[in-house]
């Protein structure tokens, strides 16, 4: 039987320290169905999550409770690369774990992953973690943020369409994806699929290119 979760009454969104390494790497293996004891060269393990508090400690965030719980997490880079130019594949795009890609400079933000336990799914915390680095892009002002949204809902089309197919009818909001909807729903521009961008099956491996402008984006002003 699953445990109880904890109650969020003492939930705290803050930019996530070197002691929260541990609870990161394993709130996103949880998240994504991976055990401790499990392969897996996409998670996250405490020295990366350590190296990318190092590159950009203001763009990497938990969500706490209790004690100092993580129960999510969300981390992010800047580059200067903008969602104009041609999607990139996850690694390219963040140049390895660690975030080596990371350019202190750059105008836009890019949504490197993020992550809820399960039991903590369907509470708030993912629109809080959302709120953060919308807020971030705007106090650094940054031309906008943009990622790429899993298809996580495409296996239960597999059978029926290829994935750009799918991925279009989300996009035209004719089919529901609990990824990419969720984030159009929250403001994010939906550009076009963007396929083989990580290993994935139950998205068949494929995303869209999800954009939000800043719309408070001062040209000319210093970029901090």
């Amino acid at each position: 039987m699953a445990s109880k979760p904890d109650s969020l009454s003492n939930l705290q969104i803050h930019n996530t320290s070197p002691k929260h390494a541990v609870g990161v790497s394993e709130t996103v293996r949880e998240a994504f169905g991976v055990g401790l004891g499990e392969a897996c060269g996409d998670c996250m393990t405490p020295a990366h999550v350590r190296a990318q508090i190092w590159r950009f400690p203001a763009g990497q965030f938990s969500a706490t409770v209790g004690g100092g719980k993580v129960v999510g997490m969300a981390a992010t880079m800047r580059t200067s690369r903008p969602p104009s130019e041609k999607a990139l594949g996850w690694i390219s795009a963040i140049g390895d774990l660690e975030i080596s890609a990371h350019e202190p400079a750059g105008r836009w933000l890019y949504g490197v992953e993020m992550a809820v336990r399960p039991l903590y799914q369907g509470r708030g915390i993912g629109t809080k973690l959302y709120h953060a680095r919308f807020q971030l892009a705007r106090r650094l002002n940054l031309c906008g943020w943009y990622a790429v949204g899993m298809l996580m809902g495409y296996a239960r089309y597999a059978g029926e369409m290829d994935v750009v197919t799918y991925g279009e009818k989300v996009m035209a909001r004719e089919l529901s994806d609990p990824t990419v909807t969720m984030q159009m729903n929250r403001g994010f521009r939906v550009d076009y699929v963007v396929t083989d961008y990580l290993d994935e099956p139950a998205a068949g491996d494929a995303g869209v290119l999800i954009v939000w402008e800043n719309p408070d984006y001062q040209a000319g002003a210093a970029v901090t």
